[in-house]
């Protein structure tokens, strides 16, 4: 019998598993992962940003962990990441702006590397940037609504990098040091936890097969809450974590004489973000009106008749940023407080959860995977002790941990 199940083979159980088994971990691990390869789900589909700016002082510390692991991944693992610091740029119109002048000495304090930047400067950032609206004509202010860019805040540490490959690596690695404690299987979907008497006996598998184990960490992301459901858990007992489609689209760089390559991470108007993939961007942005499903879809019109518009109101030659791929992912959104869900659950022995990142869990991933190694061996987290605040009970308590900088 395997002491540990780890349900879901994305970044965030590749993380636990590697910080798991480096920490000592004297027990046998079974991974079992629905899809033909590790890491193909939201790990692969995701943006790929890499920040330590927050609102919250816990995932403050996680990403500014997470930055300093990924940045000594090559080093570590010989293998590259892609891990590239063009930084984060986030652009505020005036009512925003003083929040974040006030903000500022606590990313400060916390040791984020940030810099505000005036308006008139951002180009020397962002080619050809156009902060203002004195350019636009008022059929086009209709359309369009946006007002005046007042300043920029730019996360100097933050970056960008593909994420896949450190989950990838994180099993590889685990599988070659340590093959006599760990198993892996592929096309094995968990239906649902065994749970006898409050306490984890195992899984079983969509083909029906029973899976005996000691404990069970859920690290399925979006499905997490779905499984927790077969295995009858109760509503008041479960995740407030549901599946929510993000859309990326991969578009060809504005059509003028300058070189976005290296430009950062840039989130203008309205949550429109982009960011540099060799000579095109990808662009995203969340669609507050998207119910909860696992629908995962791409839908043209929204970038071309709604982002891209934003393009085009700050950066000229944008309306020739035509689309060249695109695809559909799920966030697991924590609909509480957009904060990740981390450690025992409180009502059932040796169930452990790591789920609910609201699309910050490739982010985060090296410091969630830390933490919930440390919980299962010493029943606490010890490195990163804030983590400790992003446990289940705390839903119940209401004492809620809101990060409002969600992308």
């Amino acid at each position: 019998m395997h002491d540990i199940i780890v349900v879901g083979g994305g970044i965030i159980g590749g993380a636990a598993l590697y910080n798991l088994l480096q920490n000592g971990y004297k027990g046998k691990v079974l991974v079992l992962e629905r899809n033909n390869a590790l890491a193909q789900e939201s790990t692969s589909l995701c943006a790929g940003g890499m920040r330590n700016i927050w609102s919250t002082e816990v995932n403050m510390k996680m990403t500014c962990y997470s930055i300093e692991h990924y940045k000594n991944f090559r080093e570590n693992f010989g293998v590259s990441i892609g891990f590239k610091q063009n930084g984060y740029l986030f652009t505020y119109y005036e009512e925003n702006w003083q929040n974040i002048l006030d903000f500022k000495p606590k990313w400060d304090e916390a040791g984020v590397n940030v810099e505000l930047i005036p308006p008139e400067d951002i180009a020397n950032i962002v080619p050809y940037f156009r902060p203002g609206v004195n350019h636009l004509k008022d059929d086009i202010l209709n359309m369009v609504p946006v007002s005046p860019i007042v300043g920029g805040l730019l996360g100097k540490d933050c970056a960008i990098f593909n994420a896949t490959t450190p989950a990838q690596t994180y099993f590889d690695f685990s599988k070659d040091k340590y093959p006599e404690k760990i198993e892996i299987k592929l096309n094995k979907e968990v239906e649902k936890i065994i749970i006898d008497n409050g306490k984890v006996k195992g899984v079983i598998t969509r083909d029906g097969e029973k899976i005996p184990a000691g404990a069970v960490l859920l690290t399925a992301g979006a499905w997490s809450r779905q499984i927790l459901d077969n295995s009858n858990v109760p509503d008041d007992l479960s995740i407030p974590v549901v599946p929510i489609k993000r859309v990326l689209y991969v578009i060809s760089s504005p059509i003028n004489e300058k070189d976005y390559s290296k430009i950062p991470l840039t989130i203008i108007d309205n949550g429109v973000y982009f960011r540099p993939e060799g000579d095109n961007l990808v662009a995203g942005r969340a669609d507050e009106k998207q119910a909860p499903g696992f629908n995962t879809e791409p839908v043209r019109s929204y970038y071309e008749d709604f982002m891209n518009l934003y393009l085009q109101v700050r950066i000229p030659g944008s309306e020739y940023c035509r689309i060249q791929n695109m695809w559909g992912g799920l966030y697991a959104v924590n609909t509480e407080d957009h904060n990740a869900l981390i450690g025992e659950h409180p009502d059932f022995e040796n169930l452990f959860i790591c789920t609910g990142f609201s699309g910050h869990g490739a982010m985060e991933a090296p410091a969630a995977g830390l933490s919930i190694a440390e919980i299962i061996e010493n029943g606490e987290v010890r490195t990163i002790p804030e983590v400790g605040l992003l446990n289940i009970q705390r839903i119940r308590d209401r004492k809620l941990i809101k990060e409002t900088i969600v992308l």
